[in-house]
C-alpha cells in the first residue's frame, strides 16, 4: 500500500465523478486504488483496454447479473458505463472485497481456483463444435516445443563433459521425447472412426485464469479479471490451469486427485476432452521454457537449473499419475455401473 500523489488524487476524482463517490481516503495497492467513502469502499483498476476486452467485461457483467456465473464485475456508473475510458488507460470500479487467503497461500487458492474454474465452464457450455482445427494448433505446439528439445539435445550431446544440468536432462529426455510422440500420434487424428471431424464442447473461458485472479473472503470466492475471456474450447484452459499449477507450486505437498475432482465435479469431462487432457500433458510448456531459458542466460547457476529440472519432473509426473488414476478409477465405476444396468435388463426380461 502506498500514498497517491496530488496529481493522482484529482485524476481519481473526476473518475469517481462518474459513480456519484466523494473519497474520504485513497490508497494505492499495486495497480489497484482502494477508494474509501461513506457509501462504503471500493477498488478502482486502471488498464488499458481495447474495445475487444471491454466488450468482454461487458458479457461477463450480462452474464454475473442473470447469475449465470459468479464473478466479481465492473459497476455501471451513474451514466450506464461499466468502463470509463481515458486517453491513455480506463478506468472500471468494483466493490472492495476483504480477502482471508494471502496471495503466497497457492495451494489454497488454487483449491478454489480449479472449483471456480469448472464452475465456469459448466455455467456456460455452449454445443459441440468442429475441433479440427484445434487439434492441428495442438500439432503446432508440439512442434515448436520439440524443437526447442531437440536444439538443446543437440547442443549437449556434441559437449565432450555435458554439464550437470545437460546430464539430468539427458538421462530423462527419451521420457519426454517418447510422451511427445504419443501426443502427436493422438492429435494428428483429428476425425473419428467413422471419418468425420471430431468435435468438442465450447465454453466462456476466463482466458488468465491465475490463482491472483481471484477473490477470496472466507469461503466464498469468485473471479476478477475477465478482460481477456471469450468463448473457446474449454478442455484447452482446464489443461493450461493443470499445467500451470504443477510448474507453480512445485516441491509444495499437492492432493493432485482432489484438484481434479474439484473440476470435473464442477464440469464433468466426456470422453474427448479427458483424452485431450491426458495428451495435452505430455509436453509441458515449463520443460521446455526452462531449456530455452537454460541456453540463452547464464544469470542463474547450474546447482539452480538442476533442481528446477528435478523439481518440475518430479512434480508433473505425480501430477500427471494422479489424473491418470483418478480417471480410470471413474472409469471403472463407470463400467460396473453400466454392467449391473444390463444385468438387471436382462434379469428382468428373462423373467418377463
Amino acid at each position: 500500500m502506498r500514498n497517491l500523489e496530488q496529481t493522482d488524487n484529482n485524476q481519481i476524482n473526476r473518475i469517481l465523478f462518474h459513480y456519484d463517490l466523494a473519497p474520504t481516503n485513497l490508497s494505492a495497492w499495486g495497480n489497484i486504488i482502494r477508494v474509501d467513502t461513506y457509501s462504503g469502499t471500493f477498488a478502482l483498476k486502471q488498464k488499458a483496454l481495447n474495445d475487444r476486452q471491454i466488450h468482454s467485461l461487458q458479457t461477463v457483467y450480462a452474464l454475473a447479473r442473470r447469475m449465470v456465473i459468479d464473478a466479481a464485475h465492473p459497476l455501471p456508473s451513474k451514466y450506464g458505463d461499466l468502463v470509463i475510458r481515458g486517453s491513455d488507460v480506463s478506468y472500471y470500479l468494483m466493490p472492495w472485497v476483504n480477502e482471508t487467503v494471502d496471495a503466497s497461500n497457492l495451494t489454497e487458492r488454487y483449491r478454489h481456483l480449479f472449483v471456480k474454474a469448472g464452475q465456469l465452464h459448466r455455467k456456460t457450455l455452449e454445443k459441440d463444435e468442429d475441433c479440427s482445427g484445434l487439434y492441428q494448433g495442438m500439432v503446432r505446439v508440439l512442434n515448436q516445443r520439440q524443437m526447442v528439445w531437440e536444439h538443446f539435445l543437440y547442443k549437449a550431446e556434441h559437449h565432450v563433459y555435458p554439464s550437470p544440468f545437460e546430464q539430468a536432462v539427458l538421462k530423462t529426455a527419451f521420457i519426454y521425447l517418447g510422451n511427445m510422440q504419443v501426443a502427436r500420434d493422438f492429435f494428428t487424428k483429428d476425425k473419428d472412426d467413422e471419418g468425420k471431424n471430431k468435435t468438442m464442447r465450447r465454453a466462456l473461458c476466463h482466458g488468465r485464469l491465475s490463482p491472483l485472479h481471484l477473490l477470496i473472503e472466507n469461503e466464498r470466492s469468485c473471479l476478477t479479471n475477465f478482460e481477456n475471456s471469450e468463448d473457446g474450447f474449454f478442455i484447452v484452459e482446464s489443461a493450461s490451469l493443470f499445467e500451470q499449477a504443477s510448474a507453480t507450486l512445485g516441491s509444495e505437498h499437492v492432493d493432485w486427485r482432489s484438484f481434479f475432482q474439484s473440476y470435473s465435479s464442477a464440469c464433468p469431462l466426456n470422453d474427448e476432452e479427458k483424452e485431450f487432457l491426458t495428451h495435452f500433458l505430455l509436453f509441458p510448456s515449463a520443460h521446455a521454457e526452462l531449456l530455452s531459458r537454460y541456453i540463452h542466460t547464464k544469470e542463474l547457476s547450474e546447482q539452480w537449473f538442476v533442481k528446477r529440472w528435478t523439481n518440475l519432473c518430479q512434480v508433473h509426473q505425480e501430477m500427471f499419475t494422479s489424473i491418470k488414476k483418478e480417471m480410470e478409477q471413474e472409469q471403472k465405476k463407470k463400467d460396473e455401473r453400466k454392467a449391473k444396468e444390463e444385468s438387471e435388463e436382462k434379469k428382468t426380461s428373462d423373467e418377463a
